[in-house]
C-alpha cells in the first residue's frame, strides 16, 4: 500500500530541529538596533567623507551640522565665500537632501554623542570646529570622535583626524 505523509518520528524530529534553530536565531534577530547602528556608523563615515570631498572639489567650506536627533550636510553658498549662507547638499545615494534623522524608522534607538554640534571642512580638506562660528567660517582646527549608541549602549566610534580630516 502506498501511503503519503509523515510518521510520528519524522514529525518529532522536525519539531526538535525547528526548536534548535529558534534557540540560536531568535536572540540574534532580537538585537536589530545594534545591527542598524553598525550600518548607520558606515553611512555616517561615508557622509562625512563626502562632505570633505565636496569641500575640496568645489573649493567651498562644507559643514556637517549635528543635532541630538539628526545631521545635515550643508555647503557655503555665499558670494564672498565667508560661510554667511549655506544650502543643504544633495545625497548622492537618494538624490534628496543629505539629512539623516535618528530615532525613527531604521534608525530607531540610535543616537550619537557626546554633544557634537558642527564639523566643517575647508578647501584643503582640513576639519574645523564650527560650533562657535554659526554665521561665519570656522578658524579652530579640530579632531573629533563621535560615539554611536544603540539603546544607550556604545556600538562604536567615528574618528576624524585633526590635520588631515581622515575619517576612521
Amino acid at each position: 500500500m502506498n501511503r503519503k505523509g509523515f510518521t510520528l518520528i519524522e514529525l518529532v524530529m522536525i519539531l526538535v530541529l525547528i526548536g534548535i534553530l529558534a534557540a540560536f536565531v531568535v536572540p540574534r534577530m532580537g538585537n536589530m538596533t545594534t545591527t542598524n547602528a553598525t550600518a548607520f556608523m558606515d553611512k555616517l563615515r561615508a557622509d562625512i567623507r563626502f562632505a570633505q570631498n565636496l569641500a575640496m572639489t568645489r573649493g567651498r567650506r562644507t559643514r556637517v551640522n549635528f543635532t541630538a536627533a539628526s545631521y545635515t550636510v550643508v555647503q557655503d553658498t555665499s558670494a564672498a565665500v565667508d560661510c554667511s549662507t549655506r544650502a543643504t547638499v544633495s545625497d548622492p545615494a537618494s538624490g534628496g537632501l543629505l539629512t539623516v534623522v535618528l530615532g525613527t524608522g531604521k534608525y530607531a534607538g540610535i543616537t550619537i554623542g557626546p554633544s557634537i554640534s558642527c564639523l566643517e571642512y575647508d578647501s584643503l580638506g582640513r576639519p574645523y570646529n564650527c560650533s562657535a562660528f554659526p554665521a561665519a567660517c570656522s578658524t579652530t582646527l579640530l579632531g573629533m570622535t563621535i560615539t554611536v549608541l544603540a539603546n544607550a549602549a556604545s556600538v562604536g566610534t567615528v574618528t576624524i583626524t585633526t590635520q588631515t580630516g581622515a575619517v576612521n
